[in-house]
């Protein structure tokens, strides 16, 4: 046991350095010259030695840049594990609940009405609050529909998202078709990009983050209690519809928040928990944590890809995570099927 433990302490503490490393690099690239002993001053407190211009790009564009996308990716990551995890289906990943259309709609309807503007704090945009509330709107109807037979369980929650989210994208659609006018503004978004990060935008990120992760790395050990079977688990007193209702509501207003700091962004919370796994880390709680680290170095790579391969304009991230995304899913579709063949 003592050993696991060791091992684990070991990959964590190589993930957390790989995702430090790659926000550090990430900092650096740009369209203006910083240097990385100026980032490493930055990011050890040592802002007295920069200059006026540098502190500046760092503080207030390459930092929150850098950080937001190492916490979407790794929120998104920690909500494929759990969704995998839950659904027992290797092949569950965040935007299967129609959370992230549900937050693309709410998106939608704030650009089409005009309310994009800034609202709060001189950052948050009210595309951001409706991109919030079209998220967490989502979730309570899905919430509903899968309580409905008075027995909250994997299986309905899982066909509810499903039949939303498809109603969902159906709604943006339509929206987009009639209002051909900000079709590029809507498309783009949905793409995923974090050329919008601000400070303000990821301190509210930052706290909702915490606050979810916290919750979910606290009742994770539960999923394997679950994976035993529901007999079992209500013999060791592990409830499971109260285990999916928090841990789905923890991830609901998670990704609520990731999908409007950044768009919709696919693939990271598919491949990043199995990426855990070739590793042979498969208890629930461990599986999270690491997740986190490697997927936000996962993310700030694909970001820092993104905002440089096309420089001085850049590529959407959700391109760029689809590409190594979806060869990867193709693969594993293909695994599975070997082995139940």
């Amino acid at each position: 046991m003592k050993q696991r433990n060791l091992s684990f302490i070991i990959k964590l503490v190589i993930a957390v350095t790989v995702a430090f490393a790659a926000v550090a690099v990430s900092c650096c690239v740009g369209s203006s010259n910083v240097s990385l002993h100026d980032t490493l001053l930055y990011l050890t407190g040592r802002k007295e030695e920069l200059s006026k211009a540098a502190l500046i790009i760092i503080s207030k564009i390459r930092f929150p840049r850098a950080f937001t996308s190492a916490i979407v990716g790794g929120s998104l990551a920690v909500i494929g594990s759990i969704m995998q995890g839950l659904f027992r289906n290797p092949m569950a990943d965040p935007s299967i609940l129609g959370i992230s259309s549900g937050s693309a709609l709410g998106a939608t309807i704030s650009i089409l009405m005009g309310t994009s503007g800034v609202v709060i704090g001189g950052s948050i945009t009210g595309n951001y609050i409706a991109a919030v509330i079209g998220a967490l709107i989502t979730w309570g109807i899905v919430f509903i529909i899968a309580r409905t037979s008075g027995e909250f369980d994997s299986t309905s929650t899982l066909l509810a998202g499903v039949a939303i989210s498809s109603i969902m994208t159906g709604a943006i659609t339509v929206l987009m078709t009639m209002h051909r006018d900000n079709l590029e503004k809507i498309y783009m978004w949905m793409l995923g990009s974090f050329s919008f990060s601000t400070p303000e935008r990821l301190s509210v990120l930052a706290v909702a983050a915490a606050i979810c992760i916290a919750v979910i790395i606290i009742f994770a050990p539960r999923i394997d209690v679950l994976k035993l079977g529901n007999e079992t688990a209500r013999t060791l007193g592990v409830k499971s519809n109260t285990t999916l209702g928090i841990l789905m509501t923890s991830a609901a207003f998670l990704l609520a928040f990731c999908v409007a700091n950044s768009g919709i962004i696919g693939f990271v919370g598919l491949i990043i928990p199995h990426v855990v796994s070739f590793f042979r880390v498969y208890k629930a709680r461990q599986k999270a944590i690491l997740s986190f680290f490697v997927g936000a170095a996962f993310m700030v790579i694909c970001d820092t890809i993104a905002k440089t391969i096309a420089a001085p304009g850049e590529i959407a991230v959700g391109a760029i995570t689809s590409v190594i995304g979806a060869p990867y899913f193709l693969f594993l579709l293909l695994k599975n099927r070997r082995v139940n063949s």
